[in-house]
C-alpha cells in the first residue's frame, strides 16, 4: 500500500464551496482508477485542503491519468495552488525497493 498526499491552498478569488466541490469531484474521478483503494480530501483550516490517495503500490503510474481525472485536476488547480506533495510507501514496499537496489 502507498499514499500520495498533497496540500492545496485556495486562490484568493476562489469560492470555498466551489473548491470543496472540485476536490470531491476529483476524488470521485480518482476512485475509478484500477488499483486505487481510496481518494479523500480533508479541510486543514478554511483555506487549505489535503488530498489523500491510497493506492495498491507506487507502481501505478501517475502518467496514466484518465480524461475525467485530468479535467477535475485542472478545475481544482484553477481554484487552488498545490503547495506540497508527498508519496509514502508502507514498510514492506520500502524494504522491497531497498533490496531491488542491491542492498
Amino acid at each position: 500500500m502507498a499514499l500520495q498526499v498533497s496540500w492545496w491552498e485556495r486562490r484568493d478569488a476562489a469560492d470555498r464551496d466551489a473548491l470543496g466541490r472540485a476536490a470531491l469531484a476529483h476524488c470521485r474521478a480518482l476512485r475509478a482508477t484500477e488499483g486505487m483503494r481510496s481518494a479523500r480530501f480533508y479541510w486543514l483550516g478554511p483555506d487549505t485542503l489535503v488530498l489523500v490517495e491510497e493506492v495498491e503500490s507506487l507502481d501505478i503510474p501517475a502518467e496514466a491519468v484518465q480524461t475525467d481525472q485530468a479535467r477535475t485536476l485542472f478545475v481544482l488547480a484553477d481554484l487552488a495552488r498545490r503547495t506540497h506533495a508527498e508519496r509514502w510507501q508502507d514498510p514492506g514496499q520500502g524494504e522491497a525497493f531497498y533490496k531491488l537496489a542491491g542492498r
